[in-house]
This record gives C-alpha cells, structure tokens and sequence, in this order.
C-alpha cells in the first residue's frame, strides 16, 4: 500500500480519482464500492451513511449512497454500472467506520455486466498511485492517521 500526504492507497482497487470513490472485483466477480482515505479525509467524522436498497441498477457515476458529516453532504458515485446485490450494514449503523478504515469498509456490492468496459475508464496499480498523489498535492489533502 502506497502512502501520500499520510493518505492510504492500495494498490489493488481501481480508482476514479476525481470521485474519490474505488472499485474492487472479488473472487466471486461480484464489485465492492468504497470511498478513498482522501474522500473520508476532506468529509471529516462521519455521522450518517444511506446507501441504496438491493435490487438498485446504477448506471456508472449514479449515487449509490450519501454520507454525511458536520461539513459536507454527498453522493457516492459509482465507478462501474451495475446492480446493488448488498449493502453494508455495519457501515450504516457506524458512518465512522468509513473514517476508520475506508478500504475495509465497503458501502455496496454490484453485480455488472460492464465491469471490462467501465474499468478502463479506471486507473489502478502504480499509476493510480502517481495519479493520486498528484491530486493529493494539488488540492492540498492531507490524511490523518486512524
């Protein structure tokens, strides 16, 4: 895992960097869809978590869930399109484990029919680190140890 500006970034999660959002493909080829270390850093302490019922299509960059915290309301875009076939529970009873552990900590599972097509629209590996970093630095983010 690379670390910018105290900021965590796995490697393995493909990321769209502007929406601070990542997406990861399980051994099931089902999608988990988080938030980054640098989103959960500019929202600061998080105290509600909505995230969409199952059975939901998300087209990619629809709103997936909304998180709240003292300063900032927003959606959660989704990286890929698909359909929500799980939700994190444990995330909406406890918003402030996305500050926690925002890799840990998935918010909802797809099933997509796109994923090749919407990942290339993705970066992961090193260059989503480099890519990040550059974001990082230029819009002056800085993580805090959890």
């Amino acid at each position: 895992m690379a670390v910018v500006s105290n900021c965590n970034i796995p490697e393995d999660r493909y990321y769209w960097i502007d929406k601070h959002v990542w997406a990861r493909r399980l051994a099931s080829g089902d999608i988990e869809v988080g938030i980054t270390d640098p989103a959960q850093a500019l929202a600061g302490k998080l105290l509600v978590c909505r995230i969409k019922k199952t059975g939901r299509d998300l087209k990619r960059g629809a709103s997936g869930a909304s998180l709240e915290s003292g300063k900032w309301v927003g959606g959660v875009p989704t990286p890929v399109a698909g359909t929500i076939i799980a939700v994190n529970e444990d995330a909406e009873k406890d918003p402030e484990s996305v500050n926690r552990d925002p890799y840990t900590t998935w918010l909802f599972r797809l099933k997509s029919e796109t994923f090749e097509q919407d990942v290339a629209l993705l970066v992961t590996g090193a260059e989503a680190v480099s890519l990040y970093q550059q974001k990082i630095q230029q819009d002056g983010i800085e993580c805090h140890s959890n």
